[in-house]
Order: structure tokens, then C-alpha cells, then sequence
């Protein structure tokens, strides 16, 4: 039994996808973000989101309890479809672990990405050289690569959820790995 996992860029609409796609395949949808908090929140005694655990407990404690959290994740006997982060493909250990399950790379254009990404000001995750725009560009040339190189199916999400969940149901019919 393989876990279904959405993976790509921060407001790609993984999360949002990753729902529906369970709802159609009457599987429960964990969204690996809300997992993390909840686990630093359990250990820590300190409700924080994603964002704050990185400024306040520094990048490496975060990916520490990502990789925590996505190891109990997929060894867990139920399926689920599961959204990650991001950054959770930047692990090589993390790679190795999602490519042994069905890894959907979801997609959208890089200037509506960066848009839907500075509604809430510069993130945590960007570099501090250049604009915004230049620490974004340097971060998606870095980051796509990895995705591709470990998912089975590519989705863009042109903004109809609806479609995007479409295209990956097809996906399945057409290319059926184990699920």
C-alpha cells in the first residue's frame, strides 16, 4: 500500500488539492505543515505555526520534527493522501522515503507562486541576498529539480482545483502504480 503524497512549491495549492483528491478517493488527508505544529506543540508546550518555529527554534530543529513527523506519517499502515511542504524533499533521507510511495508534483506558474507567496511577506525559508524576487528564483531553480527528480506524475493547478484533482485521477488510470 502506497501513501498518494502531493509535492512542490509553498501556494501551489498542494493542500487544497490534497483534499479533494482524498475526498474522490474516500482516503484521509493529513497535511504534513499542521502535523509538524502539532507535534512541537505536544513537545515544546508552545502553539506556533511553521513559520514561527523556523524564526524561533531555528531551520534545523524544524527539519529535524519534519523528518520525525514524515517518518511516523509513512510508516503508518492506514493510506492517506499526504501534502508536504516545500522544503520536505530537500532531505535526501526525505527523498528516499517519498519515492517509495505515489509522489505527485504539483505545479503553477512562478509568478503567480510568488505572488501568493508575498501576500504574507518574505518567508522564512528565502535567502537573504538580492530582491525577493532574485531569493525566490534562486530557491525554485534549487527546488524544482528535486521534485521532478522524485515524482511519478506532474499536475499544474491552473487555478480550478477541480481540474488539477481531475488530471491526477486520470493520471492514475493511465500510469496505475500499486496504491
Amino acid at each position: 500500500m502506497k501513501h498518494i503524497i502531493l509535492i512542490g512549491f509553498k501556494h501551489t495549492g498542494k493542500t487544497a488539492i490534497g483534499g479533494m483528491l482524498a475526498e474522490h478517493l474516500d482516503l484521509p488527508h493529513l497535511d504534513l505543515d499542521d502535523l509538524i505544529e502539532a507535534s512541537h506543540t505536544a513537545k515544546k508546550q508552545e502553539q506556533l505555526n511553521c513559520r514561527q518555529i523556523v524564526l524561533q527554534h531555528g531551520i534545523d530543529h524544524f527539519r529535524n520534527l519534519e523528518k520525525e513527523v514524515l517518518q511516523e506519517v509513512l510508516h503508518n499502515d492506514k493510506l492517506h493522501v499526504l501534502s508536504v511542504g516545500g522544503g520536505t524533499p530537500l532531505d535526501e533521507g526525505n527523498r528516499n522515503l517519498l519515492s517509495e510511495h505515489r509522489v505527485v508534483h504539483v505545479v503553477a506558474p512562478r509568478g503567480i507562486v510568488f505572488e501568493r507567496i508575498m501576500i504574507n511577506g518574505k518567508p522564512a525559508f528565502f535567502p537573504d541576498n538580492g530582491t525577493d524576487f532574485e531569493a525566490f528564483s534562486d530557491v525554485w531553480d534549487e527546488r524544482v529539480p528535486i521534485f521532478e527528480s522524485i515524482a511519478h506524475n506532474t499536475v499544474e493547478n491552473d487555478g480550478s482545483i477541480v481540474s488539477a484533482v481531475e488530471k491526477i485521477i486520470s493520471s492514475f488510470r493511465m500510469n496505475p502504480l500499486e496504491l
